[in-house]
C-alpha cells in the first residue's frame, strides 16, 4: 500500500495492490500457483470544518488460468459524506459491487451487481448519552431483468451511555426481506457492556 502525506484540505490518497495465492504459500515445499490480483484506491478529503468526503474503488484481475469463461470480473466501489455540527452528526453512503460471473445468462438468480445505500444521524445529548438512527437499503440486480427482486431494508436505533469507565450500549434493528425474499423479516436486540481499565 501507499499513502500520500496529508495534502491541502486534509486530503489523503491511498493505492494498494494484492495478490491471492490459490494453491500453497511461501512456506510450502511444493510452492504454489499465483491467483487473482486486486488493485484498490481510496480518497478522503475534508474541505470544510466538520465535513468528511470519501470514495473508494477496487477491481480484481483474473489470473491467467487458461480459461476464458469470465464475462464479468469482480469490481466495486463506494462514496460517502459525513458532516458534524455541534452535537449532531449526519452521514450518507453508497456502495456498489459487481461479482465475478462466468456468463451473463447464467440464470435468473445470478446477481449482476449489488447497490447499497445508507443514511444515519447521531445526536450526543450530553457527555454521557448518545443516540443514533440508521436506515440501509440493499438492492440486487439480477442478470435476467425479468427476475423479481425485493430490497433488503435495515432500520436500526442505537443508544450508548457512558459513566466512568463503563459504557452500556443498546441496539434495536429490524430487517425486511432477508436474502431478498419477500416478507422474510426479523428483529434483533443487542445489549452490550464495555469496561475501560
Amino acid at each position: 500500500q501507499y499513502h500520500t502525506p496529508e495534502l491541502p484540505f486534509g486530503t489523503t490518497l491511498t493505492a494498494g495492490f494484492g495478490q491471492v495465492v490459490v494453491v500453497g504459500n511461501s512456506s510450502n515445499a511444493t510452492g504454489g500457483s499465483s491467483g487473482d490480483s486486486m488493485e484498490a484506491y481510496s480518497l478522503v478529503t475534508k474541505p470544510v470544518d466538520g465535513l468528511t468526503l470519501s470514495a473508494s474503488y477496487y477491481d480484481k484481475n483474473d489470473y491467467d488460468d487458461g480459461l476464458t469463461n469470465e464475462t464479468q470480473l469482480e469490481e466495486g466501489g463506494a462514496y460517502a459524506a459525513k458532516y458534524s455540527m455541534g452535537n449532531v452528526t449526519i452521514g450518507y453512503g453508497k456502495s456498489f459491487k459487481a461479482p465475478q460471473a462466468t456468463a451473463i445468462s447464467a440464470g435468473g438468480t445470478t446477481a449482476e451487481y449489488y447497490e447499497n445505500t445508507g443514511v444515519s444521524i447521531a445526536y450526543a445529548m450530553n457527555d454521557e448519552l448518545t443516540i443514533s438512527y440508521t436506515q440501509e437499503d440493499n438492492e440486487v440486480n439480477y442478470q435476467t431483468s425479468s427476475t423479481t427482486a425485493y430490497d433488503i431494508d435495515v432500520t436500526s436505533l442505537q443508544a450508548s451511555y457512558t459513566v466512568g469507565g463503563a459504557t452500556l450500549s443498546l441496539a434495536r434493528t429490524d430487517y425486511e426481506n432477508i436474502s431478498y425474499v419477500q416478507d422474510d423479516d426479523a428483529t434483533e436486540t443487542l445489549i452490550a457492556v464495555a469496561f475501560a481499565f
